[in-house]
């Protein structure tokens, strides 16, 4: 088994932000020490403009937090830190405010279950302090190629002595809350390769590449490859050009490969890209692609094309995505069946008309199945999810229950790269056909923390009591029990 993290860059900030407390990101990696013990980075990025500053005897003004660590296993704490974070000395003649900080601790762990708790506390505030609790497994494979976690980084400069953000002779300064806006068009990371001088034995492939996380269809734009020599610890670290990487949610993915291009091991990690381009894009390759001979040449009514690229939606890239809308504009028919071939020679390149048959058979089970008067059934929650991440391994169905409204909960034993996922869908209309995403637990997806509250706010003659917390046991509710374990 790989390790995995069960805290990924945690976002404090909505928690921090209405009491005025201090905020933060944290984020976490592992790595391991082929004949020592692995351990856990742990990044803490400290948002500057939210912490309060303390006048210097040299005039200039400087952030001081207090920050808490503890790793615990089976009730027994088996690292604790706690210390005083500076952020750097600010001159308020120039900034009114003190820069994001970051802080790194590196724990070595034994492998096993360990659960961890992370509080800071504005030392200069009367503000109360933020704590989060989270449980984390830490396990790397003996007999196989394993690959740390995936550690995005900010930049990446030779070291000039031993320091905390060192690493393989680099310092490595993390990029904490994996978010690339449009100023930053260049993405680096860092991972490492364990057990390939005992398992490979000589050179190796490192491959790595860009998946759109909804659709998962790979950025062929963003990808490339390594060829390293085995050791029992490889280093890898990448920079890659993201400049023309549009806004949406993303895996990067890196993988291990031997000399017959086998995948000997694979490491995910989410990030978000914000990229909005300025015109709509234009693509020559699309202009070029052949219509004659294809089925794309049978659909030859407006309607009919416009339809068959609406529904594409739920299984394309952000690119995909601003392409078809430029092609809808034109609203030339030759174009738009050099879009319905273009976007089926990259998701079935083997037989593109055979993957537009098999899509098109879906879409008219969803549309049977949740369209309604006004919207077809693609266009709906249900059918979304349903396109993107297949048939729910279980569904669940309560109409009957007085205190909520009627609800479904799907449950995806896999989806996509996620497993055990689901989705809640409610109906607050009159229409019973008429269900919308409640919450769900899959990453990229709607999270609604209240949404037991809200499905059964259809009991409550004022509305929904935040106060209440998420938690609604009635007489004769089965809700928790469904979502904890749907049949």
């Amino acid at each position: 088994m790989k390790i995995r993290i069960l805290l990924l860059a945690m976002l404090w900030s909505t928690m921090a932000a209405a009491a005025g407390r201090v905020k933060a990101y944290l984020d976490l990696a592992a790595f391991d020490s082929p004949g020592q013990s692995p351990y856990v980075e742990s990044y803490l990025n400290v948002v500057g403009n939210s912490v309060r500053l303390r006048q210097l005897s040299d005039g200039k003004f400087q952030a001081s937090i207090e920050v808490q660590w503890i790793f615990s296993k089976e009730e027994q704490i088996v690292y604790f830190d706690k210390y005083n974070l500076l952020g750097p000395a600010v001159d308020t003649s120039v900034i009114s405010v003190s820069p994001d900080f970051i802080d790194q601790v590196r724990v070595p762990l034994a492998p096993g279950e360990y659960k961890l708790e992370v509080r800071i506390r504005d030392n200069n505030s009367d503000g109360e302090p933020v704590s989060v609790v989270q449980p984390l497994t830490l396990r790397f494979p003996d007999k196989q190629v394993g690959i740390s976690d995936i550690e995005f980084l900010e930049s990446i400069r030779t070291s000039d002595g031993k320091n905390k953000f060192s690493k393989s002779g680099f310092d490595l300064i993390p990029n904490v809350h994996s978010y690339y806006p449009k100023d930053i068009q260049t993405l680096r990371f860092y991972a490492e390769v364990y057990r390939s001088k005992e398992l490979i034995g000589g050179d190796f492939l490192v491959r790595y590449f860009v998946v759109q996380h909804e659709s998962n269809a790979i950025q062929t734009d963003f990808a490339g490859f390594k060829r390293v020599s085995a050791a029992d610890v490889v280093p890898v670290m990448i920079e890659m050009p993201i400049d023309k990487l549009l806004s949406g949610n993303y895996q990067l993915v890196v993988e291990v490969r031997d000399r017959e291009n086998k995948v000997l091991g694979q490491r995910t990690a989410f990030f978000q890209r914000s990229n909005v381009l300025e015109k709509p894009v234009v693509t020559d390759n699309i202009s070029a692609i052949p219509v004659e001979g294809t089925f794309a040449s049978l659909l030859s009514y407006e309607d009919t094309l416009r339809q068959a690229i609406d529904c594409l939606y739920p299984i394309s890239s952000q690119l995909e995505l601003q392409i078809a809308e430029t092609q809808l504009k034109i609203s030339d028919i030759r174009s738009m069946q050099q879009y319905v071939n273009y976007f089926w020679s990259r998701h079935a390149p083997e037989d593109p008309e055979k993957g537009w048959r098999e899509y098109q058979l879906e879409v008219q089970k969803v549309n049977a199945s949740f369209g309604t008067r006004n919207m077809k059934g693609y266009e709906t929650d249900r059918g979304r999810v349903y396109l993107q991440y297949g048939p729910p391994n279980t569904i669940v169905t309560e109409t009957t229950d007085p205190n909520s409204y009627p609800y479904e909960i799907w449950h995806y034993y896999k989806a996509g790269d996620q497993t055990n996922r689901k989705f809640v869908f409610y109906s607050t209309e009159l229409s019973a056909n008429v269900y919308r995403l409640l919450h769900s637990d899959a990453r990229g997806e709607l999270q609604e923390p209240n949404w037991e509250l809200k499905l059964h706010s259809r009991s409550q003659q004022f509305g929904v009591d935040m106060d209440q917390g998420n938690s609604f046991d009635t007489y004769g509710s089965q809700t928790k029990e469904n979502f904890r374990m749907p049949k």
